[in-house]
């Protein structure tokens, strides 16, 4: 009802408000004057427009008039309803009247028989209604019924409309017709694609072809004006090329002016042959406007490049600034020294002369064709000739219109006779049914004298019949001999005779006479009604046809007359458009030949001042010679880049031949995998009586790892280098053939190398089963190498051409171009690689023969590279040190770095024994995340000591360093002293050691006994478990032994850049502590795990004095599993038979994990995937064209039990069957085929396409089955062939908004300690919360600070000085001993000397989070007096509630991939895994780019300076935070950005402590760049000011020791730090605020201005990890509204709304993307509202836990328009109701809500991570403005948000 307005008579507005209780419009007229007599309800615009499918539905309405009803008197009759379109208005009359102060129901059906047209009240036809319908452009209601009427209202306002989705009775009354080709709609009411109405003729007009040329496929109505000419074309219908564009829009296509290239900067241009002629725009010059006009500067040949006008007050003199830079002449000199060229002068000369002389051709030019035009004097004649037309032309367009009005007068005259014919028409109807039913009457009561008459005739028979038979009686004459009797008979019979004297004494010829008169005149009256009435009828029906044909003539009169008004109107548009016309090209013609006038003139002066011209070119000159210092002071800079481009280029040069590098790098890097597996065959094909043989095998294979990751990690290291050397020597030379010959071979070398390896594996794979074979197989090949060795020297000799010091030479001619020779490099990869490309499918099809011997040669190089790429490792180390600020220009590094990835995860799971001889070591790679070992540390091991007879009797050896390279600081060790085992650690300077009692075990290296040792420590505490003869039969009992290192440090602190893992050896150059200071281990280690994570030896960094030609590996008896690991981070690939007629698979599961994916399958756009979800298996699929469903088992299955699940694809039952346990559960669909599934997760490709959000599963499977037999998972990745005795630990938690953890019956000693680790971005909430009795104890998060109360506490006891809600993990820890309560974080101690009470021998229970916290929690200890000190299981909580176990959502999961290279699948064609595995909660921006401009709005040109930028300083600590991956953190930085500020001081960029760190901040309008480390400083500031409101961009960096800033790539500032300092750059990196302890000397609070295009040595960083007070830099005027940014983020109100049965949501979008979240209401997946836009149709679904409906709308015009968009969301008796502007769609369904129903929270933008389900399509957040929410008619104040995420303004959006 919102929208309906009360208007009088004179269309004046009567003010109205809207009552949402009872739905209706109310109006106060009391105020009215009484001589208001009309007032009529109008509807809004979603009752208009095409309603053709209302014909034959119903309009209803409630109208009520308040008042005194003793006082309100009827007005008189008048229309009811009004329907007015198409220029037409037709009425409807109600035959009943309200009665006052009573609600009137008025219900009218759409048909044309209850209108009437307003003006005549002539019947409707049905045609004259549909038109009407057609484009319904008014409803009117009528209001005013009564006198003295106080208050109107208006409610419940209904117009049925038919439509395929209705749920109402069947609409007979509308036609689906069948149209032809021009037309469209259900009734043909549209014009079709391509035609348009030209509104002549009746009823709505005809479509007609559009006639655009062929560029556009629309066109306007009645004007057949084209919209959106496409092709580069422009005009009313297409017909000329646009602005900037040349050729013939009539017989082709438009192509931009090349002025000076694709860069159209010109209006227009002339293109004969080869010559082009431009008109330029204001700014440029030349003949193609390839420079900047006088007073501009800029490059337009340049891509992207434009002209400026210069900014230099320099009273507008030419030449006032530097056309290239802009930098204003005859000001202060630039920075820069001696020696800068002037050879750009002569160019300048040169320039000038050749403009001149272009000059003076153009003035020859001009002047010939002024010549021509003042010979030629019929152009006069013609223009007075088009002037006296259009004189004409107007003076006929007023006839015209003069003519039109007097028939517009006559056709009133007409009208009124005809309704003078028509009332005199009814009269004298109404006259001859008044006599008609006067002659009835008569003709009546004459029929009943008849019949009277006839009746009496009829009784007198009767009487004489009687008579007679009596008379016979009487006589005795009866034929049946009923006689009389004879008694009384003379009585009777004088009785008789009396009786009939009687009758003769009685005369009735009077009444006979009377009768017969009568009956006379009845005749006589009857014959003269019958004349009269046949007279009458005769003139009646001939009246009747009179008029009828008089009607039939004035309507063909009329609608002719409306057919000729109508085309009167549009020859008058048209006239009226030619007149424009007209005026236009007489202006036009006035203006240019009042032009041509004027430059008659000017042509005289630029002829006299092209000679001053020349004279000013000697003040150029000397101008020139004045800059010509610049350039020198410029070149000087120059110098010191030449010389080290000169350096890099004499490297560079020698590493032209070395691009086969990269293909072998990765043919050794995807060997990896194979190898691995071969060991793995190895070992499990053992038998016990082949222990030499397995021994020569696994030392054949571990050789083999050794030097395929050595080679792997030389060639990630020369790959880059050798790629980018390959490139630049290519340029520099000029030899793009040799490139072409060098790719080919490489292509060529790939496909034989891997032919080689598949045949070598043939050979080798029997060769296994004879140990004699193999032996002399591997001798063969080290003579091969050998002799290839002498080859590839030979080969690098012969790459030293004589030819280098001419390369070097012209390398050092082109630094001064060193920008356009980078660019040169970039465009010309794109046709060397097409080259690459073409050249390989060339050599694919050269003869076998030829590939024979290709493939020998390309055995022996590729052995040759192996074995001599170790020996380059150094000088290409210092290439790609040299060339890391260039970034990546081969994308084959990174390919390179994903095998390594793939290699080191592979040579994690070789759980092989390393044997070291007593002078070996070697480095193991640690994970990535370190900060989880600071308060945890589970580290597993086994150690093999040899027999006394082996060792040489040595008793004290080095095991293990886990630590800083600085042994003084943190660090964990073990060692043997005196053939035990010693274990010492290491936490803020305070020593552990302890030593196992026990000897350790002695055995022979071949079939070795091993003991392990499990090294635990949580916190401070630690625990050793030693386990003697653990490989043995009979393994002895575990001793566990405690220690503890006190009670001030809790945190092993190792830092990233500086830690190593030394096992059995260490570097001579390492000082070991003084307890480890021993010799190198003898014996054989194998390392299990740590925290939690598979390692092994041969993931290793770099080995000492190792060599296994020398030293064989131990081996150990081990237990053969079938067990699988599946570690969270990957899947498993397995193939399977396409057509099986009933598919299986099995597979048993052991979990503790909250959520994981088990299995997937897919084909096309269905799938099946069974998933944990909040610990309960869920089963989603899609299996046929309806969206995708779930279904859910009640009982958990994360308790680490056993759970078999069975999966049955019954295809001819059409049924998919999961069974687990013993329950089955049965889906009805279509089953679908498929060659491969996947097990514990799926690749990226996969989530992405069918919206998959579930992480990869971390258990164990064992029984893997499928219908050919038992699975063996090979290829896999993040699966481990073990499962270990921690995999059911549970340390981290991760916790939604108001989420807890509860644990009860906790008891603690006198002396307590709760410590636990916690990552946030929230200011507040509770942490941790512990009670008794009698105490309490709570640890929260107050505005960031740490604060610590209990309950007898007024105010907090400990408060940290620093905030923590940065998003990174801290430790916090809780002590209360005797020497008081301390509150340690990150190891910095708070004390009191307070001591608890109430909290010794207590049970007790803790809560971890609640409140507002959101984040995660891990590591939690709490010390306990029943149990010695261990990390707590948090899977043995009590209650949980909002928290999800097993995985912290802050944190990016550490996803693997697995390429598409595994021979298996190669095989099958069919696998496209293409992308790595790597799941992110936040897609960054670039990977997302190309997908989203498909489904985005295009920007509008004011919106593309700012896009992407982003506003810093609404909040003084407003910042973004990254956590930069280690592989950026290189000694050598180059950070670069672009900023746009007002502001005179701020902090721009920080990373690092308060001792040492670098910032780039504003100091009184300046940019200055800060470097300090070790207390020595280093500062550059700019010359400049750049608070100006630019842009300027801003490189800034360090080298270790060296600083410098460029601003605008201009300026540069360099300096180094005093003495020996050098600084590494650090994570985290802060833009704006930053949250960390900063020096005084810098500023606190963020600048405020905008940032854009942050990167770190060119690679763009588009994905900070937390956002504090950013919101997108809008850069224009605001209106009022919520602007959500394209990197998404939304906007929270808490428990805001509440959805019930009856429910209303109103608001106004204004999109950029057309795909997004707009709306969601609720706080569970299973009980939501939802609106969103999919590829631009708007969506409304509900679900109230029982099921839920959903509807669409598919807008008529994109959404795109830059225009507001009201979307209404209704829900009322059961029917959910959407509409999107005048766009309306239904759904009914049972929807059925609790009548207590709570407050739900409203999430605006998008919805949290729990809640995207299946049953949301749509994952993205909405990118675009929103205002206006209303829910249930009450607005909604977004400034009271709970919670802003992302970047949001609430401060409005950009008006355009």
């Amino acid at each position: 009802m919102m929208g309906w307005r009360l208007e009088m008579a004179d269309h004046v507005d009567i003010p109205t408000s809207f009552n949402p209780g009872s739905n209706s419009v109310v109006a106060d007229i009391q105020e009215l004057p009484a001589t208001v007599l009309t007032a009529s309800w109008v509807a809004p615009p979603s009752y208009l427009g095409d309603k053709v499918s209302s014909y034959g539905g119903y309009l209803t309405y409630q109208v009520k008039s308040f008042g005194l009803p003793s006082d309100m008197v009827l007005l008189g009759k008048r229309p009811d309803v009004q329907l007015t379109g198409q220029q037409m208005s037709v009425i409807y009359e109600e035959p009943n009247n309200p009665r006052p102060d009573r609600l009137y129901y008025g219900r009218v059906q759409v048909v044309e028989g209850n209108f009437r047209h307003a003006g005549s009240s002539a019947p409707v036809s049905r045609e004259e209604l549909m038109t009407v319908l057609s484009r319904l452009e008014g409803v009117r209601i009528r209001g005013l019924y009564f006198t003295e009427t106080q208050r109107l209202t208006l409610g419940e306002v209904g117009l049925e409309q038919a439509s395929n989705s209705g749920s109402g009775s069947v609409a007979h009354h509308v036609e689906m017709c069948s149209c032809p080709p021009e037309y469209t709609g259900d009734s043909c009411q549209g014009c079709s694609p391509g035609y348009y109405r030209d509104n002549k003729g009746l009823y709505t007009g005809r479509c007609v072809p559009c006639n655009c040329n062929g560029h556009s496929n629309r066109c306007q109505d009645g004007s057949g004006i084209c919209i959106n000419c496409q092709h580069n074309t422009a005009g009313d219908h297409c017909e000329r090329c646009k602005e900037g564009h040349y050729g013939s829009a009539l017989h082709g296509s438009c192509r931009a002016c090349p002025c000076p290239h694709t860069n159209s900067f010109a209006t227009g241009c002339v293109v004969n042959g080869g010559n082009v002629r431009c008109s330029c725009k204001p700014g440029y010059t030349g003949t193609q406007c390839e420079r900047c006009a006088p007073g501009y500067f800029g490059n337009p040949q340049k891509f992207g490049g434009s002209c400026q006008p210069c900014s230099c007050n320099n009273n507008g003199q030419l030449g006032s600034c530097d056309p290239l830079t802009g930098d204003c002449i005859n000001q202060e000199p630039k920075d820069g020294g001696p020696g800068e060229e002037c050879d750009d002068c002569d160019s300048c000369v040169m320039t000038l002369l050749n403009d001149l002389a272009t000059m003076s051709d153009e003035l020859r030019l001009v002047k010939s064709q002024l010549q021509g035009m003042s010979a030629s004097a019929g152009a006069l004649e013609q223009m007075r000739q088009l002037e006296t037309q259009t004189k004409d032309l107007r003076n006929q367009l007023l006839n015209y219109r003069s003519v039109i009005s007097n028939h517009g007068s006559k056709m009133n005259g007409l009208e009124k006779e005809l309704s003078n014919l028509n009332h005199e028409f009814d009269t004298l109807q109404e006259k001859v049914q008044m006599n008609s039913r006067k002659a009835q009457t008569l003709y009546n009561n004459v029929d009943r004298t008849l019949q009277s008459a006839k009746e009496l005739d009829t009784k007198i028979k009767t009487i004489i019949r009687n008579v007679h038979i009596f008379l016979k009686q009487i006589s005795g004459t009866g034929e049946e001999g009923n006689n009389l009797p004879s008694g009384d008979f003379s009585r009777e019979l004088a009785e008789a005779e009396r009786m009939m004297r009687e009758m003769r004494n009685r005369n009735f010829g009077k009444h006979l006479r009377e009768a017969e008169t009568e009956k006379k005149e009845a005749q006589l009256l009857l014959t003269r009604i019958r004349s009269l009435l046949e007279n009458h009828q005769v003139e009646n029906s001939g009246l009747v046809r009179s008029i009828r044909d008089s009607i039939d003539e004035y309507e063909a009169k009329l609608n002719d007359l409306r057919g000729a008004i109508q085309e009167a109107t549009a020859q008058a548009k048209q006239a009226t458009g030619l007149n424009q016309d007209n005026e236009r090209a007489l202006e036009a013609i006035k203006r240019q030949v009042k032009e041509i006038k004027s430059l008659q003139g000017d042509f005289t002066k630029y002829l006299s001042t092209a000679g001053a011209s020349l004279l000013q070119t000697n003040v150029v000159l000397k101008l020139m010679e004045k800059s010509q210092e610049d350039y020198e002071k410029l070149a000087a800079t120059l110098n010191g880049a030449r010389q080290e481009l000169s350096d890099k280029v004499t490297e560079l040069s020698r590493s032209t031949s070395k691009e086969s590098l990269v293909v072998e790098a990765e043919k050794h890097a995807q060997s990896l995998q194979e190898l691995a597996k071969q060991l793995e065959e190895i070992k499990r094909n053992a038998s016990g009586d082949g222990l030499v043989r397995r021994a020569v095998d696994a030392a054949t294979a571990y050789e083999n790892i050794i030097n395929a990751i050595k080679a792997a990690e030389d060639a990630a290291s020369k790959a880059r280098s050798a790629s980018e050397s390959a490139l630049q020597t290519v340029v520099k030379e000029d030899l793009p053939g040799k490139a072409k010959i060098l790719n080919s071979n490489s292509g060529k070398l790939l496909n034989e190398a891997t032919i080689t390896e598949n045949k070598l594996r043939q050979e080798v794979s029997p060769a296994l089963n004879n140990l004699k074979e193999t032996l002399q197989v591997v001798t063969g090949q080290k003579g091969q190498i050998e002799t290839n060795l002498s080859t590839l020297r030979d080969d690098l000799h012969g790459i030293q051409r004589d030819d280098i010091s001419g390369m070097i030479n012209s390398a050092k001619n082109m630094v001064r171009n060193a920008n356009d020779i980078t660019n040169d490099v970039l465009d010309g990869l794109s046709p060397i690689q097409t080259d690459v490309e073409r050249i390989k499918d060339t050599y694919g099809s050269i003869q076998s023969e030829y590939f024979n011997k290709v493939l020998t040669d390309a055995d022996n190089s590729v052995t040759q590279l192996t074995n001599k790429l170790p020996n380059l490792l150094s000088k290409i180390e210092s290439i790609n040190q040299q060339l890391l600020p260039l970034g990546n220009i081969s994308d084959n590094v990174d390919r390179i770095r994903e095998l390594i990835q793939q290699a080191r995860d592979a040579a994690n799971k070789v759980a092989v024994p390393m044997r070291f001889n007593g002078k070996s070591g070697v480095e193991v790679r640690l994970p990535n995340d370190l900060e989880d070992l600071k308060g945890y540390t589970s580290l597993s091991l086994f150690l093999q000591r040899p027999d006394s007879h082996e060792n040489g009797g040595t008793e004290n050896m080095f095991v293990m360093y886990l630590g800083n390279k600085d042994a003084s600081r943190d660090y964990i060790g073990m060692a043997v002293i005196d053939g035990q085992l010693t274990c010492v650690y290491n936490l803020g300077g305070q020593e552990a050691e302890l030593q196992v009692d026990q000897i350790m075990t002695e055995s022979e290296t071949r079939e070795a006994v091993m003991d392990r040792v499990k090294f635990q420590r949580i916190y401070q505490f630690a625990r050793l478990n030693y386990t003697k003869g653990a490989t043995s039969n009979k393994p002895e009992t575990p001793q566990f032994h405690d220690m503890n290192s006190g009670n001030s440090h809790t945190l092993l602190n190792l830092d990233p850049e500086n830690v190593v893992f030394y096992v059995g050896g260490y570097p001579p150059d390492f000082r070991l502590p003084r307890r480890l200071k021993l010799p190198s281990y003898k014996g054989c280690v194998e390392l299990e795990d740590l925290n939690e994570n598979v390692l092994s030896l041969y993931n290793f960094k770099q080995t000492f004095n190792l060599n296994t030609t020398e030293v064989e590996p131990c081996k150990r008896r081990k237990e053969e599993s079938d067990k699988n690991y599946f570690e969270g981070t990957g899947y498993a690939r397995v193939s399977t038979q396409r057509h099986t007629a009933i598919p299986r698979f099995a597979q048993t599961i052991q979990t503790t994990v909250d959520r994981g994916l088990l299995f997937f399958a897919e084909n096309k756009d269905h799938f099946v995937s069974l998933n944990i979800e909040d610990g309960k298996l869920v089963l989603q699929y899609k299996l046929d064209s309806e969206p995708p469903k779930e279904v859910r088992r009640v009982d958990p299955i994360n308790d680490g039990k056993d759970y078999t699940i069975q999966i049955n694809f019954l295809k001819a039952q059409k049924l998919l069957s999961v069974k687990v346990n013993s329950v089955n559960t049965q889906i009805k669909g279509e089953i679908f085929d498929f060659n491969t599934y996947y097990l514990g997760g799926i690749p990226i490709s996969l989530r992405e396409r069918f919206n998959i959000s579930t992480p990869a599963f971390r258990g164990c499977m064992k029984n893997l089955k499928k219908d050919t037999g038992v699975v063996r998972l090979n290829d896999t990745v993040g699966v481990t062939k073990q499962c270990s005795e921690d995999w059911k630990l549970v340390r981290v938690a991760s916790f939604s908004r108001g989420g807890q953890l509860s644990f009860r019956n906790l008891d603690l000693p006198d002396n307590f300690q709760a410590s636990f680790g916690f990552q946030t971005s929230q200011p507040s909430g509770i942490l941790l919360n512990h009670q008794t009795q009698t105490s309490s104890l709570q640890v929260t998060l107050e505005e960031g600070h740490i604060e610590l109360s209990t309950r007898d506490s007024s105010r907090p006891i400990f408060k940290s000085p620093q905030t923590y809600m940065d998003g990174l993990l801290h430790y916090v820890s809780v002590i209360n001993d005797n020497s008081g309560l301390q509150l340690l974080i990150d190891d910095k101690p708070l004390k009191n000397n307070q001591k608890l009470q109430g909290f010794s021998n207590s049970q007790l229970s803790i809560r971890l989070g609640g409140s507002n916290f959101e984040g995660c929690i891990t590591n939690v200890f709490v010390q306990r007096s029943s149990q010695s000190p261990a990390v707590l299981d948090l899977v043995g909580t009590s209650s949980k509630r909002d928290v999800s176990l097993g995985s912290c959502g802050l944190n990016k999961p550490p996803f693997l991939m697995l390429l598409k290279g595994s021979t298996r699948f190669n095989k099958a064609k069919t696998s496209s895994i293409n992308l790595p595995l790597r799941d992110t909660p936040v897609a960054s921006l670039r990977s997302t780019e190309v997908w989203r401009d498909t489904l985005s709005c295009p920007l509008p040109p004011q919106a593309r300076a700012s896009h992407g930028a982003l506003q810093f300083g609404d909040s003084p600590t407003s910042h973004l935070l990254f956590m930069l991956p280690q592989e950026l953190l290189k000694p050598r930085s180059q950070f670069a950005l672009d900023v746009q500020t007002t502001s005179s001081r701020g902090l721009v960029f920080y990373t690092g402590t308060k001792n040492s760190f670098m910032a780039l901040y504003l100091s009184k309008g300046h940019l200055v760049f800060a470097l300090r480390t070790e207390g020595k400083k280093l500062k550059l500031k700019s010359k400049e000011k750049c608070n100006d409101g630019k842009w300027h961009t801003v490189v800034f960096g360090q080298d270790g020791k060296r600083g410098r800033l460029v601003v605008d790539g201009l300026r540069a500032q360099e300096g180094s730090l005093p003495g020996n300092s050098t600084f590494s750059i650090r994570t985290p990196v802060y833009l704006g605020s930053s949250l960390s302890r900063k020096p005084k000397s810098l500023p606190q609070n963020s600048f405020v201005g905008c940032l854009k295009s942050f990167q770190l040595d060119l690679k763009p960083l588009d994905t900070p990890s937390t956002s504090f007070g950013v919101s997108p830099c809008l850069g224009s005027s605001l209106e009022k509204g919520i602007y959500f940014s394209q990197g998404g983020g939304h906007v929270i109100l808490g428990n805001s709304v509440l959805l019930g049965p009856e429910f209303k949501l109103v608001f106004s979008i204004r999109p950029r993307s057309l795909t997004g979240i707009l709306i969601h209401i609720g706080s569970q997946p299973e009980k939501h509202l939802c609106v969103y836009m999919e590829a631009g149709k708007v969506t409304a679904s509900v679900d109230n836990g029982a099921g839920g409906i959903s509807t669409s709308v598919t807008p008529k015009w994109s959404l795109c328009d830059g225009q507001w968009h009201l979307v209404t969301v209704t829900i009322k008796q059961h029917i959910l109701h959407l509409e999107l502007d005048t766009d309306s769609s239904y759904t009914a369904g049972r929807l059925t809500f609790p009548p207590a129903s709570t407050q739900e929270p409203l999430h605006i933008g998008d919805v949290p991570a729990n809640l995207k389900t299946l049953k949301l399509p749509v994952w993205k957040s909405f990118f675009g403005c929103l205002k206006n929410i209303h829910v249930n008619h009450i607005p909604i104040h977004v400034t009271e948000a709970a919670e802003v995420r992302g970047t949001v303004s609430l401060n409005g959006c950009p008006d355009h």
